[in-house]
């Protein structure tokens, strides 16, 4: 039984990374630059323009009902990098892709094309 359960969240996960990536190359376009997208249950973005205020992206997805996580805050030197970690596994592929639509319209709102 654990190994059909685990053959299914397998496939899950597969599918929802899949819906990810799709989306992000989509609406993120070259806006972000994607890390850890091999395997497990979320990425990271990092940001390809300069000055990009993760505050700003953080609160701009928040106003639109998305929750990302900034990343600058585990790093020991400053000034930190910027980016964004983004977990999936408890998301259906239609809210995955409806999420990163919105994430695109916070960098857009920010004036990063």
């Amino acid at each position: 039984m654990y190994e059909r359960h685990l053959r299914r969240v397998r496939r899950r996960n597969t599918a929802h990374r899949a819906a990810l990536l799709d989306a992000i190359g989509e609406y993120l376009e070259d806006r972000v630059e994607v890390a850890g997208d091999g395997a497990g249950t979320h990425v990271v973005l990092w940001p390809t323009g300069k000055h990009i205020a993760e505050d700003a992206v953080i609160q701009g997805a928040a106003a639109r009902g998305v929750g990302v996580y900034g990343i600058s805050g585990y790093y020991l030197a400053r000034p930190a990098r910027v980016g964004f970690m983004l977990g999936y596994s408890r998301m259906n592929e239609q809210g995955i892709r409806e999420g990163i639509r919105l994430l695109g319209e916070a960098f857009a709102g920010l004036g990063q094309n």
